[in-house]
């Protein structure tokens, strides 16, 4: 491979990659709460049965 040593710095403007994207405080606000009920499910599934699992989910949908 060829190194290019007056290649540094690189010249203003140059390619700098784009910046990663973010999340919306919307789209974070979602997510949070996407998380918070996918933890209580988690902790209460094994306690309350499926069946309470999926009458909670008939009952929001």
């Amino acid at each position: 491979m060829f190194f290019d040593s007056r290649a540094w710095p690189p010249p203003a403007g140059g390619d700098d990659p784009p910046p990663p994207p973010r999340l919306s405080p919307r789209q974070e606000r979602m997510l949070m709460r996407l998380v918070a009920l996918f933890l209580l499910l988690m902790f209460v599934g094994p306690l309350a049965g499926s069946s309470v699992i999926a009458g909670l989910v008939a009952l929001l949908s």
